[in-house]
């Protein structure tokens, strides 16, 4: 009995270490999928935790109350959002299930950065982002979060045969799975994908081995499958990158963030604190973190202001000799110009 009662004890502490998942959803057209963690951190390491698991904390304004009202069915507490509040913005103490916080009142005084949090009852309230909470809503950005296997948030559950394979009713939904060798697609937990799990594997063939795929992320050789390594290039990751079985992730240096799949910032709780951190001595300067549309929009603004400006020249050349000929200078001017 006492043995049994320390195995819970310790998987009690390691989950509220780990942070506990309680479910993963998308919307019925599948456009927008998350999941719900519960840890008690504040919302700067809340945004960095969801981006080191591929996604993003939950921007409300892309998904349907439904979908958080799934997440956080029977759960007490409140929730970390990604809805950012101006730092000029001071707590008024009052919650809304609009996503709008733009009306909040200010005082005369210096303000603490405010971050948006929401409850199981669907109340958005504006917190102060050192605060911590019982957790945070993670979007997925690269399919990762669900590995492609998430409810599907819809009445009709398996009537019209949505998935490629099997489905399963659920509670407000249904559940897609796939045979074996074949996974959820990272995108679309409808569908199925042929995968390996290790770095070398059989290739899926035709009877007779007259042709054979490997799944993407990896090399053919003959009746095999070889992993292949993306990190070899970096793939345009800013900081880090991190090869995968069949795929690679870009990780960032502390205290930056991972946006865009690819690109590191500064996290958004920073920028309100007003604070910017040295970078760590590993960390990797990367044209200081722009991207080449930033560079290419930067060459065609100079070389339009350039055109511009011999425009403009021309322009007040061509006036002048204009001017100059409809107005001759007078007679002893001339005189005089002509005797020197």
């Amino acid at each position: 009995m006492d043995s049994h009662k320390r195995t819970i004890f310790f998987t009690v502490i390691i989950s509220s270490c780990a942070g506990m998942v309680y479910s993963c959803a998308c919307t019925k057209n599948v456009k927008h999928c998350a999941n719900v963690y519960q840890m008690p951190v504040d919302f700067q390491t809340a945004e960095r935790v969801c981006g080191e698991r591929g996604g993003r904390l939950l921007i409300q304004a892309n998904a349907s109350d439904e979908l958080v009202d799934y997440l956080l069915n029977n759960l007490i507490g409140h929730f970390w959002t990604g809805l950012s509040v101006s730092s000029e913005m001071c707590l008024n103490n009052t919650g809304s299930r609009s996503s709008d916080f733009t009306n909040l009142e200010t005082e005369g005084k210096s303000c603490v950065p405010l971050c948006a949090s929401v409850s199981a009852d669907g109340m958005r309230t504006p917190r102060p982002c050192a605060e911590k909470l019982n957790g945070f809503l993670c979007e997925e950005t690269r399919g990762e979060l669900c590995k492609g296997s998430a409810v599907v948030l819809d009445s009709a559950r398996c009537m019209f045969a949505p998935c490629e394979h099997k489905c399963a009713p659920v509670k407000n939904g249904y559940r897609c799975s796939c045979k074996e060798s074949f996974r959820s697609n990272a995108r679309d937990p409808r569908r199925c994908d042929f995968y390996c799990s290790e770095r070398v594997c059989q290739a899926l063939c035709l009877r007779g081995g007259s042709a054979c795929w490997c799944p993407a992320g990896f090399v053919r050789s003959e009746q095999t499958c070889e992993d292949i390594d993306e990190c070899e290039s970096n793939h345009g990751c800013a900081h880090k990158c991190e090869n995968t079985i069949g795929s690679y992730g870009c990780a960032c240096y502390e205290p930056f963030i991972l946006v865009n799949e690819t690109e590191c910032t500064l996290s958004s709780s920073l920028y309100n604190a007003k604070l910017l951190p040295t970078p760590s001595s590993n960390y990797i300067a990367r044209g200081a973190l722009s991207t080449p549309a930033e560079y290419a929009g930067l060459i065609v603004f100079l070389v339009v202001a350039l055109f511009a400006l011999l425009v403009l020249v021309y322009y007040l050349r061509g006036r002048k000799v204009t001017v100059q000929e409809r107005n001759p200078p007078d007679h002893e001017e001339f005189q005089e110009s002509a005797s020197k």
